[in-house]
C-alpha cells in the first residue's frame, strides 16, 4: 500500500530530462573539483616533533638499542617513523648508526628525520624565520666528525717508534680500534650521502683532498684510508689531464696557438730569435762577468732547468736546433761556434740529468755509449733532437758548384765533431739507428764509398775564389803550407774533383755523415771506429785497403819528420846519423794530395797519429833521451794539416801540449850548449801563438787551457819581460800575452800579481800609438843591401843591426829606403818580398824607432800628391806609385809588418789610408796613383787572409803571405782593430767610389758589379785588356769597398757595433742617401744595391725589407729602418710611420693572397705548414718550418725593435683593417663575399695576430679602445651566426671562425686590461658565453675554438677571485667574493635550463650546484595557462581524447624526501592529475554481504559438521548449486568420502589450485591499479589512481583504489642511477615476510567452502 502511495505521488509530475542531465553534470563536476587533491609541492613536510620523537636519555638505554636493532633489520620505516629518538648532539648519531651497522640507505632516513626535527624546532623557537641549509650543515657534522676519528688514528700510528705508519706489532688500543670502526662505517655513509645529493659537494672534496694533503711521507695506513674517496676523483682528472696540460700550455701564450700545437710557432719563433740575438750580440773574444760561456747560457735557456725540465720542451727542441743551424751556417763565422754550441748543450744535459737523478751526481755515460747498448738511459739527452736535425735540415752535398754547400758541410762535420767529444751525441746510437732504420743500405747499382785514391781532387776546388759569391770564410785556412822553401812551393795542378767528397754528391746524406764524422781517437772509441769501418767498407778488401792508406800516408809524413836533416844539437847520436844512405823522401805536395783525399775522420785519424809521435820527440828530448828535434817548419806542417781536418780541439791540445815542453827543451838545449838556444823555443812557441790566436775563441772557452797557455807563455819570454827590445816573435808572445790578460778576467785574479805590472810595459811598447816619420836625410843606397838582398842566409846578428840602427838615424832612414826599394822595385818574387818582410819585422823587434819610419814612408807613398811634405823623397824619385805591378808587393810587405807587431793597422788608417782616399774623394791633384795604391794595401789588409800564394798562370806570380803562422797574426790583427777604424775605411772608400772623378785611369764601361767575377779576371773591351786595376778610380773604389764588405769579420764587426749604436754612419760626410746605400752593402754586400720605383719608392723599400726577411737578416733589416727613421726631419716623420705601418699591412695581405692562391682543398691558410717536400712522420720534420724562419712571422719581432711611434701607426693600421672584417652580414651577398675574401684572408694569419700583440705591449692607452672594437665585431659575428648568414655558406663559415679565433686571441693578449675591470669581465664572460650558447662554437664542429672560449671564460670566472697577494686584504678578499657570487648568479641566468654538451662543459666552470630530485609532473590534455598564471582548459580540448600530458619538471631537495611519513609533502598528489574516486564493491562482497542476512538456510544434523570436509577435484569448477532430490541427497556424504579417500592426490590438487588463486589474485590487483609509474621520478610516490592517463584512454569512474602497501625500503629499478647513487654501494634490502602457516591457508580454505555450500542450500530452497 505504501509503495502504491508513493508511486501514485510520482505519477503526474513533469520531469525535464535536460535540466535532469545539466544537474547531474553539474553534481559530476562538483565531485571531481572536490576529489581533485591539491598542489602542495611548495609544502614543506611536516613532522610532530611532540609525538614522533622522543629525546635519548640514560634511562631509555634499552630502548635506544631496540629502535636502533629494528632500524639496522627489516622493520618498516612507517613503524619507525612513529618514534624517532633524538640525539642532544647531532654528531651522536654517526656513532649509533656505526654501531649497529645500519644499512647506509636508512642511516640516511634517519639523519633526514633528525634534520627535520631541529628544522621544525627551530621554526617554533626563532620568531624571525632563519633558513638553515642542510647540506653545508650535515656536510660540516660529518666531516669534523669523521676529522676526529682521522686524529685518533693519527696520533696513535705517529707516536710508534720506529714504525712509521705500518701495521703495529702489539695490540690496538680499544679506543683506536673503535676509532677505525667509526671511520670504515661513516666513511660509506659519508660517500652514499654525498652521491645522494645530500651533502655540499664542493665542501666534502675540499675536505678530502686537505686530509690527503696531511698525509706525511710514509704514512701508507692514511692513504689506504683516504683512498676510497681519492680515487674517486683521481678518475676523473685522469681521462682530462692530457687535456689540461695542452690547454694551459695555450692560456699561458694567451691562446696564440696555431695549426701546428706542439711548437706553438709565434712563441717559439720568438724564443728562437732571442737565442739568436743573443748568440750575435755575445762578444766571443773576452770573457768577464757579464760576457763568459756561463752567462751566455743563463741568457738562453734561463738561471737553470724549470720544475719540469727533465722533459725536453718544444722550446728547448727549437732552441736546440736554432744552436745547430747558427754552428753550421755560412750566414755566420768562427770555427769557436761548434765549440760553443757543444759546450752549451753539454751544460744543458748535465741540468737536465742532475734534474732527473734529483740533483745527485750525473753519471759518466761514456762507457755505456761505447758499449754498445741503445737503452734510453745510455742514450744523451739531446740525441733524438739532433737525430732530427740530421735528418731535416743538415747540409748535405747535392751540387758540386755550391760553395756555401761545402762550407756548411765541412761546418756540420765541426759541430758533430764536437757534439761527439762533449758526449752529447753518441755516434754509437747514430750508427745503430742508420743500420736499424736501413738508412745505411747501399744501391744494388750504387758502390761503397770508394777508398781514399780513386779520383783524383784538387786542392783550389776547396777554396773560394774572391769574386764568385763573396762568401769568404773559414775554407780559407784549410791548405797546410809550410814555412820552409822545400814545402813552400807545393802547387795542386790539373784535378778536376775534390777527392772524398766528389764521391758522395750522390750519396744519401747519412752515407755523407758516417763517411765524414770524426770519433774520438781513444781507447773507448775502439768499438765506435770499428762499427762505422765495417759499415761503410764491409770486411773484405776495401777495408784493408782504407787502412792500408791510412797506415801508407802516415808512414810518409813520419818520414819527413825522422828525416837526418832535422834540427839536431850534435854529440854521438847526431855524428852517427850523419853517415846516413839518402832516401828518397816524400815531398810535401805528395803528402798533402793524398791527405787532402781522406775523409774527415781519417785525417782525424791520421793528424792524431803524427802529433803524438811529434810530440813523443820532443819529450823524449827534453828528458835527455834523444838528440832530435823536429824542424819548427815541420811543426807548423802539422799544424797546418790539422787545422785542414779540422780537428781544432786536438791541434788546441797539441799545442798546449808543446807549449808545456818549451822551458824544459830551451834548458836541453842551454845544457847541450846547442846553437838553437834562444831561436828554437821562441820560433816553436810562434807558430803555437799564431795557432792559439786565430782560435782564441775556442780557447778562451775553457778556463784551465787558458791557464796553461798564459803560464806556458810566461815561461817561454819570462827573460825578456824587462827588456825594451826582442826579436819580432817575442813581441808577438808578449803581445798575446796582453791580449790574454785584458780579454780574461779568470786570468786577472789568478796572474794579477805576477803580471799586473808588467802588463802596462807592453802597452806602451807594443800597442802605443805612432806618428808617422817625415825623414828626408842622406840616402846610402848600399847601406845593408847584401841582407837585404839574400835576408835568409843569417849570417848576421839582429842584435847588432839593431842596435846600429837604433843609435843612427841616418842609417834607419836609408834601410827603409833601400828595403822598399827592393820590393817596389824588381821581379816581385813572392818569396823574396815574404823574407823580405820578415827580416825587417826582426830588425823593427830590437829597434822599436823603425815603426815610424815605416808609417812615414808608407804615408810618402800613399799621400804622393802631397809634394814631398811628407818625406822620404829619395824613395818618391825613384819609385812610381801609378805602377801597379809593384802593388801587390808593397801591400804584402805591409801585411806581415803588422802580422808581427810592427805597425799597429789603425795607425796605418789614421795616418795613410784616410787622407789618402779624402785626397783623392776631393779631386786633388795628382792624388789618383796614391789612392789606387792605398786602396790596394787596404784590399790586402782587411781580406781574410790567403791559403796560400796560388799561381793562376805558370807566368805570373802573385804575391801573398807565405806562412800560415804571419796569416793568422794578421787576422788576430784585424780582430784588435776598433770598430771606428773599420767604419773610417768604408766610409772614406765609398765617398771615393761615390765622387766624380774626372779623366782618372780607363773608363771602364761597366759597373762594379761586372767586375765582381774574379779580382784578377779579365775582360775585352774595345779590344783592349781591361782588369779591375785599370778600371777608374771610382769603380775601382766600388769593388774595393764592396770586397771588403763582402769580408765577414768586417760584416760582423760592423752589424755588432750598429745593433750597439746605430750612429756609426750618422756622419756628415756622407748625406742621407749615401749612408743608407753604405748600409745596405755592409747588411747585404754579395748583391745589388735596391732601386725602388713607382709612386712610392720609400714605401716599396719598407716593403722589400719586410718582404725579405729571415731569421739571418733581421738585424739588417732593423738597422735599415731604424737609420731611415734617424733620418727623416721631423715634418716628414708622420709620412714615414704611415708607410711603415702601410707596407707591413701590404705584406701580411700579398702573403695572405699568395697562400690562398697556393691551398688546395678547403682554401684556409695554413701559414705554419711547411712547404718542404718531407715525410709525412714528426720526426722527419724540422722543427720550424721554412715558412716560419722568414717572411711575415718575423714582422712582429722586427716591429717590436722599433720605436713605439713606429708600433702605434701599425696598431692603428691593424685596427682598420678588424674593422673592415667587422660587417660581415652586408646586405649584397656579393659585396660581403668579396669583403670577406679580402679582410678574412689577412685577418685568419697567426702572424697579423702575433704584430697586433707585440704593438700593444707600448700602447696602453690604445687598448680600451680595441677591447671596445673587438667586442662590438665578435658581437656582430654572434648576431649574423642567430640570423643564419653562414649556414648555406660552408666557406664563409670557416672565415667566420678563423676571424673570431683572431679576435678572440687578440682579446687574449689583452685579458689583464679586461680583468682589471668588474664591468669589463661580467661584459666578456657573458658574451663568451653567448658564443657558445648560440651554437656559434661548439664541441663537434670546431673543438679547437670551443676550448679556446671556454678557456677563456674560465679565466674571467676565477680570476674575479685571485687578489693581488702583496696587497690583499679581509676586505678586498669580501670584494671579490661578491663580484665572484654576482658573476656566476649572471651566467646561470643565462644559462637557464638549455641543455647541450657544449652547456655542460660551461656548468663546469660554475660551483657545483646543490643536487636535486627531478620529478616530471603532469597535467589534463590540452591545458594552458591563462594570463594570471593559473591552468585552465584549451578551446581545443574538448573535442580531443582525454589524458595527461607532460607539464614541467620539478626539483625537489633530497632533505625533503622522507619515507614511512603519511603526508606526501613536498610530493604533491595533484602534479600526476590524481583524484579521489568512488571504490566500486565487487561482487564477491556484495554477495557476502547480502548472505549475512539469509534465513533460508536448513539445520543440518550434528554429525553432518562432524564429517570431513569434501575438496572439489583439481581442475573442477566450484559445483553449481542445483536442487536435489531427496534419493540424490543420501549419496552425497557417500561421495565425499570418495573425494577424500586419496589424500596426497588431494594435497597435490590443492597445492595447484592454491598456485593458481594466488596468480589470478596477483593479476588482479595488477589490473585494478591506475596511472603510470615511469612518471614518478622518487621512491617515495605511493601507488595512486590518476583520472586519466598519459594515452587518451577513456576510464569509468568508481574504480577501486587499493591501499598503498608498506614501504618496502627498496629503490624502484632505475631509480638509484637516477640520484646518483654509485652502483657499487648497494643499499641495504629489508627481508621478506614470513610465508603464511599451513593452518591459516586451511582456515581460509573452509571458510570459503563453507561460504559456497550456503549459497548452493540458499538456491535448492528457493526452488522449493
Amino acid at each position: 500500500a505504501v509503495s502504491g502511495d508513493e508511486h501514485g505521488s510520482a505519477k503526474n509530475v513533469n520531469f525535464n530530462p535536460a535540466k535532469i542531465s545539466s544537474n547531474f553534470s553539474s553534481i559530476i563536476a562538483e565531485k571531481l573539483r572536490c576529489n581533485t587533491l591539491p598542489d602542495t609541492g611548495r609544502r614543506k613536510p611536516q613532522v610532530n616533533q611532540k609525538d614522533n620523537f622522543w629525546l635519548v636519555t640514560a634511562r631509555s638505554q634499552s630502548a635506544i638499542n631496540n629502535w636502533f636493532t629494528d632500524l639496522a633489520g627489516t622493520k618498516p620505516l612507517t613503524h619507525l617513523a612513529k618514534k624517532v629518538p633524538i640525539f642532544s648532539k647531532k654528531e651522536e648519531v654517526f656513532g649509533y648508526l656505526a654501531k649497529y651497522t645500519v644499512p647506509v640507505m636508512r642511516a640516511a632516513w634517519l639523519i633526514k628525520m633528525t634534520c627535520a626535527y631541529y628544522a621544525a624546532i627551530t621554526e617554533t623557537k626563532v620568531k624571525k624565520r632563519h633558513v638553515i641549509d642542510p647540506f653545508i650543515e650535515w656536510t660540516q657534522i660529518i666531516t669534523k666528525y669523521l676529522s676526529e676519528q682521522l686524529q685518533k688514528i693519527a696520533e696513535f700510528y705517529r707516536q710508534l717508534p720506529g714504525q712509521g705508519c705500518g701495521s703495529p706489532s702489539g695490540p690496538v688500543p680499544q679506543e683506536v680500534e673503535q676509532a677505525l670502526k667509526q671511520w670504515d662505517y661513516n666513511e660509506k655513509l659519508a660517500m652514499f650521502m654525498f652521491q645522494d645529493g645530500m651533502l655540499d659537494r664542493h665542501e666534502f672534496l675540499t675536505w678530502v683532498l686537505e686530509c690527503f694533503e696531511k698525509i706525511r711521507s710514509g704514512e701508507d695506513e692514511f692513504l689506504k684510508m683516504l683512498l676510497p674517496l681519492l680515487l674517486r676523483v683521481r678518475a676523473k682528472l685522469r681521462e682530462i689531464e692530457q687535456q689540461i696540460k695542452e690547454r694551459g700550455q695555450a692560456v699561458e701564450v694567451r691562446w696564440s696557438f696555431d695549426k701546428c700545437q706542439e711548437t706553438t710557432a709565434g712563441f717559439t719563433i720568438g724564443r728562437v730569435l732571442h737565442t739568436l740575438e743573443v748568440l750575435d750580440s755575445h762578444s766571443f773574444e773576452r770573457s768577464d762577468f757579464s760576457n763568459s760561456l756561463d752567462s751566455l747560457y743563463n741568457r738562453i735557456f734561463g738561471l737553470g732547468p724549470t720544475k719540469d725540465s727533465h722533459e725536453i720542451s718544444p722550446d728547448d727542441d727549437a732552441v736546440v736546433a736554432l744552436l745547430c743551424e747558427w754552428a753550421v751556417s755560412y750566414k755566420r763565422s768562427g770555427r769557436h761556434r761548434a765549440m760553443v754550441v757543444a759546450k752549451l748543450l753539454e751544460k744543458r744535459q748535465a741540468e737536465i740529468e742532475a734534474e732527473r737523478c734529483g740533483d745527485s751526481e750525473v753519471v759518466d755515460e761514456k762507457g755505456s755509449i761505447s758499449s754498445g747498448s741503445l737503452s734510453a738511459a745510455s742514450a744523451p739527452v739531446f740525441q733524438d733532437v739532433l737525430m732530427q736535425f740530421l735528418d731535416t735540415q743538415a747540409p748535405m752535398l747535392t751540387d758540386p758548384g755550391k760553395e756555401n754547400e761545402k762550407v756548411e758541410f765541412f761546418n756540420l762535420v765541426l759541430l758533430f765533431c764536437e757534439l761527439i767529444r762533449h758526449d752529447v751525441f753518441s755516434h754509437n746510437i747514430y750508427m745503430c739507428t742508420l743500420i736499424s732504420r736501413g738508412d745505411l743500405a747501399m744501391d744494388s747499382h750504387g758502390p761503397r764509398p770508394p777508398s781514399p785514391f780513386d779520383d783524383p781532387a784538387e786542392e783550389h776546388d776547396r777554396k773560394e775564389t774572391e769574386g764568385s759569391s763573396g762568401i769568404k770564410l773559414e775554407v780559407r785556412a784549410r791548405t797546410p803550407w809550410p814555412s820552409c822553401t822545400s814545402l813552400c812551393c807545393t802547387l795542386l795542378k790539373d784535378k778536376s774533383v775534390e777527392g772524398m767528397l766528389a764521391s758522395l754528391y750522390d750519396q744519401p746524406r747519412h752515407i755523407q755523415y758516417a763517411t765524414h764524422f770524426p770519433i774520438p781517437q781513444e781507447e773507448s772509441c775502439s768499438h765506435e771506429c770499428n762499427q762505422r769501418l765495417v759499415v761503410l767498407f764491409g770486411v773484405g778488401k776495401q777495408r784493408d785497403d782504407a787502412r792500408h792508406t791510412i797506415k801508407k800516408i802516415t808512414k810518409d809524413i813520419l818520414k819527413v819528420l825522422n828525416r837526418k836533416s832535422t834540427a839536431e844539437t850534435g854529440g854521438e847520436e847526431g855524428q852517427k846519423r850523419k853517415k846516413s844512405k839518402p832516401e828518397a823522401f816524400p815531398t810535401a805536395e805528395d803528402i798533402f794530395a793524398k791527405f787532402q783525399h781522406l775523409s774527415h775522420f781519417d785525417q782525424h785519424q791520421v793528424t792524431s797519429q803524427v802529433s803524438r809521435n811529434v810530440l813523443e820527440q820532443i819529450t823524449s828530448f827534453a828528458l835527455g833521451m834523444s838528440y832530435h828535434l823536429p824542424l819548427v817548419q815541420h811543426v807548423q806542417f802539422i799544424f797546418d794539416l790539422m787545422e785542414y781536418s779540422l780537428n781544432i780541439s786536438g791541434l788546441i791540445d797539441f799545442a798546449i801540449q808543446l807549449l808545456n815542453e818549451l822551458s824544459v827543451v830551451e834548458a836541453e838545449l842551454l845544457l847541450k850548449s846547442s846553437d838553437l838556444v834562444g831561436s828554437y823555443t821562441t820560433s816553436l812557441c810562434l807558430c803555437i801563438v799564431a795557432v792559439l790566436r786565430h782560435y782564441h775563441s775556442c780557447l778562451i772557452l775553457n778556463q784551465d787551457q787558458m791557464a796553461q797557455v798564459f803560464e806556458g807563455l810566461c815561461g817561454v819570454v819570462k827573460h825578456g819581460m824587462n827588456r825594451s827590445d826582442g826579436s819580432s816573435a817575442e813581441r808577438c808572445i808578449l803581445a798575446y800575452l796582453y791580449d790574454l790578460y785584458t780579454s780574461c778576467s779568470h786570468l786577472k785574479s789568478k796572474f794579477g800579481e805576477l803580471f799586473s805590472d808588467f802588463c802596462s810595459k807592453v802597452k806602451n811598447t807594443i800597442y802605443c800609438n805612432v806618428e808617422p816619420s817625415d825623414s828626408n836625410m842622406l840616402w846610402e843606397p848600399e847601406f845593408m843591401i847584401d841582407t837585404i838582398e839574400n835576408p835568409s842566409a843569417h849570417n848576421f846578428t839582429y842584435t847588432n843591426l839593431g842596435k846600429s840602427l837604433n843609435e843612427n838615424p841616418a842609417n834607419r832612414y836609408s834601410f827603409v829606403c833601400n828595403a822598399l826599394m827592393h820590393v817596389c822595385v824588381g821581379h816581385h818574387d813572392p818569396d823574396r818580398v815574404n823574407d823580405i818582410a820578415i827580416l825587417c819585422a826582426e830588425l823593427t823587434g830590437y829597434c822599436k824607432s823603425l815603426s815610424a819610419e815605416w808609417l812615414g814612408v808608407l804615408k810618402a807613398l800613399c799621400c804622393s800628391s802631397n809634394n814631398g811634405t811628407c818625406g822620404f823623397n829619395d824613395l818618391l824619385c825613384n819609385v812610381d806609385v801609378s805602377d801597379l805591378s809593384f802593388h801587390d808587393s808593397l801591400a804584402t810587405f805591409v801585411a806581415i809588418l803588422i802580422a808581427r807587431q810592427c805597425l799597429l793597422l789603425e795607425d796605418l788608417i789614421r795616418c795613410a789610408a784616410i787622407p789618402s782616399l779624402l785626397n783623392a774623394a776631393c779631386s786633388e791633384q795628382d792624388s789618383e796613383p796614391g789612392a789606387r795604391l792605398t786602396c790596394r794595401i787596404l784590399l790586402h789588409l782587411f781580406k781574410t787572409p790567403q791559403l796560400n800564394p796560388c799561381q793562376q798562370d805558370g807566368n805570373k806570380p802573385t804575391v801573398g803571405i807565405r806562412s800560415s803562422c804571419d796569416r793568422h797574426l794578421l787576422a788576430a790583427s784585424q780582430n784588435r782593430i776598433v770598430d771606428g777604424a773599420v767604419f773610417a775605411v768604408l766610409k772614406a772608400v765609398f765617398v771615393l767610389g761615390d765622387a766624380e772623378l774626372k779623366g782618372s785611369g780607363f773608363s771602364h764601361p761597366g759597373g762594379v758589379d761586372d767586375l765582381m767575377d774574379d779580382e784578377l779576371g779579365t775582360r775585352k773591351a774595345g779590344g783592349r785588356v781591361v782588369t779591375v786595376e785599370t778600371a777608374s778610380l771610382d769603380i775601382y773604389a766600388k769593388y774595393v769597398l764592396r770586397s771588403i764588405c763582402q769580408q765577414e769579420w768586417v760584416g760582423e764587426r760592423c752589424l755588432k757595433s750598429l745593433c750597439e749604436d746605430s750612429n756609426d754612419l750618422q756622419d756628415p760626410v756622407l748625406s742621407s742617401t749615401q749612408a743608407q746605400r753604405l748600409m745596405q752593402l755592409i747588411c747585404y754586400p754579395h748583391r745589388l744595391l735596391d732601386n725602388e720605383e713607382g709612386e712610392n719608392p720609400q714605401r716599396q723599400r719598407i716593403k722589400r725589407i719586410l718582404q725579405n726577411l729571415d731569421q739571418w737578416t733581421m738585424r739588417q733589416s732593423s738597422l735599415e729602418l731604424q737609420l731611415m727613421i734617424k733620418q727623416t726631419a721631423s715634418n716628414e716623420m708622420n709620412s714615414l710611420l704611415e708607410n711603415i705601418a702601410k707596407a707591413t699591412i701590404e705584406v701580411f695581405q700579398q702573403s695572405a693572397e699568395t697562400s690562398s692562391a697556393s691551398c688546395t682543398g678547403n682554401g684556409v691558410n695554413n701559414i705554419s705548414s711547411s712547404t718542404s717536400a718531407t715525410p709525412a712522420s714528426n720526426k722527419s720534420k724540422p722543427i720550424l718550418s721554412s715558412l716560419e724562419r722568414s717572411g711575415v712571422w718575423l714582422v712582429a719581432p722586427l716591429i717590436a725593435k722599433l720605436p713605439t711611434s713606429v708600433q702605434g701607426h701599425v696598431l692603428k693600421a691593424a685596427g682598420e683593417e678588424l674593422e673592415k672584417g667587422q660587417h660581415l652580414g652586408s646586405s649584397s651577398r656579393k659585396e660581403r663575399d668579396r669583403q670577406k675574401q679580402k679582410s678574412m684572408s689577412l685577418l685568419s694569419q697567426q702572424p697579423f695576430l702575433s704584430l697586433v700583440l707585440t704593438c700593444l705591449k707600448g700602447q696602453d692607452e690604445q687598448r680600451e679602445g680595441l677591447l671596445t672594437s673587438l667586442y662590438s665585431q665578435v658581437q656582430q659575428i654572434v648576431t649574423n651566426w642567430r640570423e643564419d648568414q653562414y649556414q648555406d655558406d660552408c666557406k664563409a663559415k670557416q672565415l667566420m671562425h678563423e676571424a673570431l679565433k683572431l679576435r678572440l686571441n687578440l682579446v687574449g693578449g689583452m685579458f689583464d686590461t679586461v680583468q682589471r675591470s668588474t664591468q669589463q669581465t661580467t661584459e666578456w664572460a657573458v658574451l663568451l658565453l653567448d658564443i657558445i650558447s648560440s651554437g656559434t662554437v661548439d664541441m663537434q664542429s670546431n673543438n679547437e675554438l670551443f676550448t679556446t672560449v671556454l678557456d677563456m671564460l674560465s679565466v674571467l670566472i676565477n680570476g674575479t677571485l685571485a687578489a693581488d697577494m702583496s696587497s690583499i686584504s679581509q676586505g678586498s678578499m669580501e670584494e671579490n667574493k661578491r663580484a665572484y657570487m654576482n658573476l656566476v648568479k649572471k651566467l646561470r641566468k643565462e644559462l637557464g635550463d638549455r641543455q647541450s654538451d657544449s652547456l655542460e662543459k660551461v656548468r663546469q666552470l660554475l660551483p657545483l650546484p646543490k643536487q636535486t630530485r627531478d620529478v616530471i609532473t603532469c597535467e589534463p590534455q590540452g591545458s594552458l595557462i591563462d594570463t594570471k598564471g593559473n591552468k585552465i582548459a584549451g578551446f581545443d580540448s574538448i573535442f580531443k581524447k582525454e589524458g595527461l600530458q607532460v607539464s614541467t619538471k620539478q626539483k625537489i631537495s633530497p632533505w625533503d624526501l622522507f619515507e614511512g611519513l603519511k603526508h606526501s609533502a613536498p610530493l604533491s598528489w595533484g602534479w600526476f592529475g590524481t583524484v579521489r574516486v568512488d571504490r566500486k564493491v565487487s561482487r564477491f562482497e556484495e554477495q557476502q554481504r547480502l548472505l549475512l542476512y539469509h534465513t533460508h538456510l536448513k539445520p543440518k544434523p550434528r554429525s553432518y559438521y562432524l564429517e570431513p570436509l569434501p575438496l572439489p577435484p583439481e581442475e573442477e569448477e566450484p559445483p553449481t548449486p542445483v536442487a536435489l532430490e531427496p534419493e540424490k541427497k543420501t549419496a552425497e556424504p557417500a561421495k565425499a568420502d570418495k573425494t577424500s579417500s586419496n589424500p596426497a592426490a588431494s594435497t597435490e590438487e590443492r597445492k595447484k589450485k592454491q598456485s593458481k588463486t594466488k596468480k589470478r589474485n596477483q593479476s588482479t590487483s595488477k589490473t585494478e591499479v591506475m596511472g603510470h609509474p615511469q612518471l614518478l621520478d622518487t621512491p617515495c610516490l605511493p601507488l595512486l589512481v590518476t583520472e586519466h592517463s598519459l594515452e587518451p584512454v577513456r576510464m569509468p569512474l568508481g574504480k577501486l583504489v587499493q591501499s598503498r602497501p608498506p614501504y618496502s625500503g627498496v629503490l624502484p629499478p632505475g631509480m638509484g642511477s637516477m640520484m646518483g647513487i654509485d652502483p657499487s654501494y648497494k643499499p641495504a634490502v629489508y627481508r621478506q615476510q614470513p610465508p603464511v602457516s599451513q593452518g591459516q591457508i586451511l582456515r581460509q580454505q573452509l571458510q570459503a567452502k563453507l561460504v559456497s555450500q550456503i549459497c548452493a542450500l540458499a538456491a535448492a530452497d528457493s526452488t522449493v
